[in-house]
């Protein structure tokens, strides 16, 4: 997140899903860490987890079939596998390794929010600054370096396209957004996220197709990607704060960051707390039948 001069809250909010189980990534079917990538939080597929060359895993890692560290990547954890853990050349994994275990905790991905869209599409020039007010929207286009608001509410896009350098602001000094999208999210690169009088805990995203970000980006809160053959795809130099969820993969490109509560996002901490690392799925789903009635 680029900071800039931002309202501050002088109370926050307890953390949405302070009791929830641990995974900061996870998947229906495989996990990609490409080079460089760096995950502080646990990480579970139900297929495949595959760290690539220098990837780093500050967390357990857990996957229905295979986990594979590649040259010099490693894990601060437990790795599990329902077939095999494979460490290669100067790989390494700090805590236990255990193949042919199943991990009860990847046996459940929670459902799709049933929801609906349409409405009057919403489109932002470039260059432009825009404000939506929640409610039920057709396809939402925003143009090379132009600026979207949301405030507190829940919004239903039929889809969402975003051109470079553009950047969302959400004021969620009148409490939490949920953003809920039918089909496609695309969104460039160099996309700045920005967020007034909140965390990421207060925000909730979910899509029903595939989300498609550029390089250079940002996202945080808690994203699922629910549809049948949902993927989530980060590209290069992502930074990422909060939960992912999807229905089949999740690839994070060269040099990504993914914390479950980034320390900038937290402007005023709550006393004697820690940046949460153990967002996941029960709370998820309490959170996701409260806010689709």
């Amino acid at each position: 997140m680029k900071l800039k001069a931002l309202a501050v809250v002088a109370i926050l909010a307890a953390p949405a899903f302070a009791n929830a189980a641990p995974f900061t990534l996870f998947a229906g079917n495989n996990i990609n860490l490409e080079q460089g990538t760096k995950v502080t939080g646990d990480v579970g597929a139900k297929g495949n987890v595959t760290a690539k060359y220098g990837s780093q895993v500050t967390g357990n890692v857990a996957a229905g079939w295979n986990v594979t560290l590649e040259q010099n990547s490693q894990i601060k954890g437990n790795a599990t596998a329902g077939n095999k853990v494979e460490v290669k050349y100067q790989a390494n994994v700090s805590g236990d390794v255990a193949g042919k275990t199943n991990s009860p905790s990847l046996n459940t991905l929670p459902p799709a929010t049933d929801f609906k869209t349409g409405g009057k599409a919403f489109g932002l020039k470039s260059g432009k600054t825009g404000e939506l007010a929640g409610g039920q929207y057709g396809k939402v286009n925003l143009e090379y370096d132009s600026t979207l608001k949301l405030s507190a509410g829940t919004y239903y896009f039929d889809s969402l396209t975003v051109g470079a350098e553009s950047s969302f602001i959400f004021d969620l000094s009148g409490g939490a957004i949920n953003l809920f999208i039918k089909d496609n999210v695309n969104i460039g690169s160099n996309f700045d996220f920005e967020m007034l009088n909140g965390t990421a805990n207060d925000i909730y995203t979910e899509t029903k197709g595939n989300w498609t970000q550029g390089a250079w980006g940002e996202w945080f809160g808690t994203l699922f990607a629910s549809g049948a053959n949902s993927n989530l795809h980060f590209n290069q130099d992502s930074k990422l704060g909060g939960t992912f969820i999807a229905r089949k993969n999740i690839q994070l490109d060269l040099g990504s960051t993914v914390v479950a509560m980034p320390e900038e996002t937290a402007k005023v901490p709550v006393p004697g707390s820690l940046p949460l690392l153990t967002i996941g799925l029960a709370s998820l789903a309490l959170l996701r039948r409260r806010i689709a009635r």
